[in-house]
């Protein structure tokens, strides 16, 4: 910060989240503050369908892993920012979720951004021990992207893409 009063404006957070008719959470990232535990039990099925990526043919279901995460930073993340002269000014931060520390992914990261540049397991800037894992996504972004896909209550797959792309 001593450094570069626009630090905050040259980080880049990463995460992911699944979009189901449904309208499921991800209780992976719930962090619920009560004074009491409600002992709630809510049944629901195994699997939603749900859109999570998308590709040149449209939306499609996929499962984030090491070589598609690895992908969508070689071929867009990366050189848009490079296009943009922003690639040697960022700080890359990301959680320790199997996809985001495969060896692909950190070779890929350290020879992009540098060591020093990347908050990560397995780098010089470990993400903080004992972290809630949470990041500005969960707090925020995925909460507000999902109000406005999940606005018209989506009964379809092809309406829930619609409001995706909207």
């Amino acid at each position: 910060m001593a450094e570069d009063d626009d630090w905050m404006s040259n980080l880049l957070w990463t995460d992911e989240a699944h979009f189901t008719l449904r309208g499921s959470v991800n209780t992976h990232n719930c962090r619920i503050w009560a004074t009491k535990n409600p002992r709630t039990v809510v049944e629901t099925p195994l699997h939603d369908e749900k859109v999570t990526e998308m590709r040149d043919s449209g939306f499609v279901t996929a499962t984030v892993t090491g070589e598609r995460y690895a992908d969508m930073l070689q071929n867009r993340i990366i050189p848009s920012l490079t296009d943009k002269h922003l690639l040697e000014r960022t700080i890359f931060m990301q959680d320790g979720a199997p996809p985001h520390i495969s060896r692909r992914v950190k070779d890929l990261l350290r020879r992009s951004f540098g060591d020093d540049h990347v908050l990560s397991h397995h780098f010089h800037h470990a993400w903080p021990p004992s972290s809630p894992d949470l990041s500005p996504c969960d707090y925020w972004l995925w909460v507000y992207l999902k109000s406005q896909v999940y606005r018209d209550r989506p009964t379809s797959l092809r309406m829930l893409k619609d409001n995706i792309r909207l």
